[in-house]
């Protein structure tokens, strides 16, 4: 414990996030934000992470908050070029709905842009408005450009980011502030507003008697469950009602995906199952999904087209966007509340046992891959790797094929997590992402990254090694930017420009993880189970170079424009017509001659 009570501004907030349980922090250090850094040490209780590059310290506190189910962390860095670093990090929360706490440094107020009549660009050295900058990030960003000012602005962001949809908060601190005397600091405990309060009997109601009605109910689970911290009340309410359920990607671990209600993922990556379901419902509840298109298809015209759409979210702006999807009944709300009081209203459908009987063949269905005989599929590896994670473990996907290859292979159970950031999407999350959850959570972490994605963020094996995180880090190495060419192989003639040959090169990952002091293995068609085994008997940090097929797409995937039902590899009409209960939409095949081919 510190022997003193805090004397300056800068110790003052340290004191009011640790009176607000925030007592981690992720720090790239820098001489304007050393006052608080430097304060952080002498407090014990605190724990404190010291990374290589402030977009990694970023995405490592998102995902601290999402694997210890709510803990917020605060992130530290100086001013100007490393608060610009942040914003990629910042993104990731604020898409993905995470609350955590930026504190950036700054130059003193009277060196800065604050204390001129023009506005120059710069003042101060390496200065930036940072809070201007960042506001549109954030639920709250702000410039602390006076000691008075501060208690009343920490219990403001405090409060936003806490309230409603959460997310990211800034405070920008310049220098002269943090050590100014803390005589006017008032601690106050932030007020949080929450719409779970809000009262939703009538549109229950509403919802009973179209159940009643209803022959092909089903349930949509979304990311607004996970962040409501109601995974255990989802699953008392499919229990209970008995009522199937397809998942976004962000609700993918919600329920063990052997439940025998669930039907599958849903999207322009999703599988058949989910989306034959989704296409063919009669009524919709979709809690805690906003519905883009990576879930729906471009064309929101063929979505569930035939289904009444009702659709649960805390944020009104995802509820009213209208842009072209027809929500037939919109609730305001907590998911956890909306949940709850569904279970304790709806009893068990008796007029949906055709329904049931249709879900579990769809369910049944295997999608048809053909495998290379030399070279190893993504597919064939991560299969495998499925049937070797522990019980227990989280696994994160970074973005590109591997991620897409990954949420179409991984079946977790009810003990297992997976989870990426979907919103932002930005290559290089996985790897800090994945020691953010290892510094909280003691179960085994797999990190899941490309060749491509991995060099984003691949100063932070540094991190790893001087921590002496158990993570396992599996790279599938197509030796390109995958996704990328899929496009092009769609789009421009299978030009590869930049993404391919002589535009694109990645080094030894084998030799670079030795390198940094990281065992390193690679897994070839000849030995991936036997590396599999090795690598998750290890009781250390590994990482495994796994080279695939550079040719292997990712199958199925829905092309622009066409409903879910009909995904490449393309189906015959007839075959898309025996797992269609409404109406299929007509195919011209002229128009597309893959679909000729097909017919013919």
């Amino acid at each position: 414990m510190v022997k003193h009570p805090p004397q300056t501004i800068a110790e003052a907030i340290i004191e009011y996030l640790i009176k607000n349980e925030v007592n981690t922090f992720f720090i790239v250090t820098g001489e304007n934000i050393s006052p608080m850094v430097d304060y952080i040490e002498k407090r014990k209780e605190i724990k404190y992470y010291c990374f290589q590059h402030e977009q990694s310290a970023a995405m490592a506190a998102e995902s601290y908050y999402r694997s210890s189910q709510g803990k917020v962390g605060a992130v530290l860095s100086m001013g100007g070029p490393g608060a610009q670093n942040l914003l990629n990090g910042i993104c990731g929360c604020y898409y993905e709905s995470v609350p955590c706490v930026f504190i950036t440094g700054q130059v003193d107020t009277y060196e800065s842009l604050d204390s001129v009549q023009t506005t120059p660009r710069q003042v101060g050295p390496q200065e930036s408005p940072i809070s201007k900058s960042f506001k549109y990030f954030t639920k709250y960003s702000t410039k602390l450009t006076t000691p008075r000012m501060v208690s009343e602005q920490l219990h403001l962001a405090f409060s936003a980011m806490l309230s409603n949809r959460k997310g990211p908060i800034l405070l920008e601190v310049p220098l002269n502030i943090q050590g100014s005397n803390k005589s006017k600091f008032m601690f106050k405990h932030p007020v949080i507003s929450n719409s779970s309060k809000l009262e939703i009997s009538e549109e229950l109601n509403f919802l009973r008697k179209h159940l009643k009605k209803s022959k092909r109910p089903l349930f949509l689970l979304g990311n607004g469950i996970k962040l409501s911290h109601s995974e255990d009340m989802a699953l008392e309410m499919v229990n209970s009602i008995k009522i199937p359920f397809v998942t976004s990607w962000g609700g993918f671990d919600i329920i063990s995906h052997d439940h025998p209600l669930f039907i599958g993922d849903i999207g322009v990556y999703g599988s058949r199952s989910g989306n034959f379901a989704i296409q063919n419902c009669d009524l919709l509840i979709s809690i805690g999904s906003r519905l883009d298109t990576q879930q729906t298809g471009k064309d929101l015209s063929k979505f569930s087209r035939e289904s009444y759409k009702v659709v649960v979210d805390i944020d009104p702006n995802e509820l009213y966007k209208n842009r072209g999807l027809d929500i037939d009944m919109v609730i305001e709300g907590d998911a956890k509340l909306f949940m709850r009081q569904l279970t304790s209203v709806i009893t068990p459908l008796d007029q949906i046992s055709e329904w049931l009987n249709y879900v579990n063949k769809l369910k049944s269905s295997k999608e048809s891959r053909p495998l290379n005989e030399k070279v190893l599929s993504p597919y064939e590896f991560l299969e495998e790797l499925n049937l070797k994670l522990p019980d227990n473990s989280t696994v994160i996907p970074d973005e590109g094929n591997h991620l897409f290859w990954s949420m179409q292979s991984l079946k977790p159970n009810n003990t297992q997590k997976v989870y990426s950031n979907f919103g932002n999407a930005s290559t290089g999350y996985a790897l800090p992402a994945s020691i953010g959850a290892s510094i909280v959570n003691s179960n085994p972490i797999i990190c899941i990254s490309g060749d491509g994605s991995f060099q984003a963020n691949i100063q932070e094996l540094q991190t790893i090694k001087n921590y002496n995180l158990p993570i396992k880090i599996f790279i599938i190495n197509n030796k390109g930017y995958g996704s990328i060419r899929q496009f092009q192989d769609s789009y421009f003639n299978s030009r590869y420009t930049a993404t391919d040959g002589d535009d694109y090169s990645s080094p030894d990952f084998v030799k670079i993880a030795e390198a940094y002091g990281i065992k390193a293995l690679r897994a070839t068609k000849k030995n991936y189970k036997k590396v599999i085994n090795l690598a998750m008997q290890e009781k250390g940090c590994i990482l495994v170079d796994v080279i695939i097929d550079k040719n292997q797409n990712v199958t199925p995937k829905l092309e622009p424009g066409y409903a879910l039902e009909d995904m490449s590899p393309y189906l015959t009409a007839k075959q898309i017509h025996s797992n269609m209960i409404i109406d299929m939409i007509h195919r011209d095949v002229n128009h597309y001659q893959g679909w000729k081919k097909i017919e013919e």
